[in-house]
């Protein structure tokens, strides 16, 4: 297959419900890319059958799948759940694409195990501490051992249209809730927009394998959520209220947490891909925030 006629061919997003399934709906097509979207509702990407006569139906060039079940602390209780979309889902998918697309797989930081002091290269061992940072970790060996054309992309602490942190905070700070949030765990804050434009510039420099992808400058969630009432106060959406700095041990959750799951960048800024950082990011998606409040 010419490059021509994969050009001409449109590109499948599956999850395209979710946070980052939106953002490509929306971003995509601004690259002159023809996109579909399919919701789980529109495809059960654990059904070999079905996922293949989509495919062969479609004919996407690439395939991009933003499914996964991402409640982290519900997979705990809920494991074989976790198993069905986060890896079978995945291996029905590559399966699938090996003969007929790229597939673009996300995933993410949960499949270490926070103990680095540095950021965390692609090739580090994969440790993942729950239920859902393995089920993720099997799925990307799913799409690794399917053997056809793929790229592995791990994100982390995403934001953008629907539930997100960023929304979270600025509710509680304008209830006048009682903000306190854990300091001492490190993550780079990931605008979906900025990390969709990075995956096309990925996928357009012919990545392949594994790629690491998230905004530059690092965080706590205290950090995080300081800067969130701080912006969101310049912009009406909330007083700018306390926000108190706690440890993890102070507020327990079903599932661990990495403590260090920064993850490294050297090989997106090699390719010419990185992200901005998360801060101007941050500023942008509330800005956007405020006009959607005011329309």
């Amino acid at each position: 297959m010419t490059s021509a006629e994969k050009s001409d061919r449109p590109w499948l997003i599956t999850g395209a419900c979710g946070q980052l399934g939106r953002a490509l709906l929306a971003v995509v097509p601004s690259f002159g890319v023809e996109v579909m979207g399919l919701k789980f509702t529109d495809l059960d990407i654990t059904d070999p059958a079905a996922v293949g006569k989509q495919l062969d139906d479609l004919q996407p060039s690439v395939v991009i799948n933003a499914a996964a079940y991402t409640a982290v602390d519900a997979c705990e209780t809920e494991p074989e759940a976790a198993d069905q979309a986060n890896r079978l889902g995945p291996e029905v998918l590559a399966n699938a694409c090996a003969s007929r697309a790229l597939l673009v797989h996300l995933s993410t930081e949960y499949v270490f195990p926070g103990t680095a002091s540095r950021p965390i290269p692609e090739e580090a061992t994969a440790e993942p501490l729950s239920e859902y940072g393995r089920s993720k970790w099997l799925g990307e060996q799913a799409v690794r051992g399917a053997g056809g054309d793929h790229l592995i992309v791990r994100s982390q602490w995403l934001f953008g249209e629907g539930a997100n942190f960023v929304r979270t905070i600025v509710g509680a700070a304008a209830a006048g809730k009682r903000l306190r949030v854990v300091e001492d765990q490190l993550g780079r804050p990931t605008w979906t927009d900025a990390l969709v434009r990075g995956l096309v510039a990925a996928i357009q420099a012919d990545a392949r394998g594994t790629l690491h992808l998230a905004a530059e400058g690092i965080a706590s969630w205290f950090d995080f959520a300081r800067a969130i009432v701080q912006e969101g106060a310049r912009r009406g959406l909330n007083p700018e209220v306390p926000v108190e700095a706690i440890s993890t041990q102070e507020m327990p959750r079903p599932a661990a947490r990495p403590a260090f799951g920064v993850l490294g960048l050297a090989r997106a800024r090699s390719l010419g891909v990185g992200l901005p950082h998360w801060y101007p990011s941050l500023c942008e998606y509330l800005d956007r925030e405020q006009e959607n409040n005011h329309a």
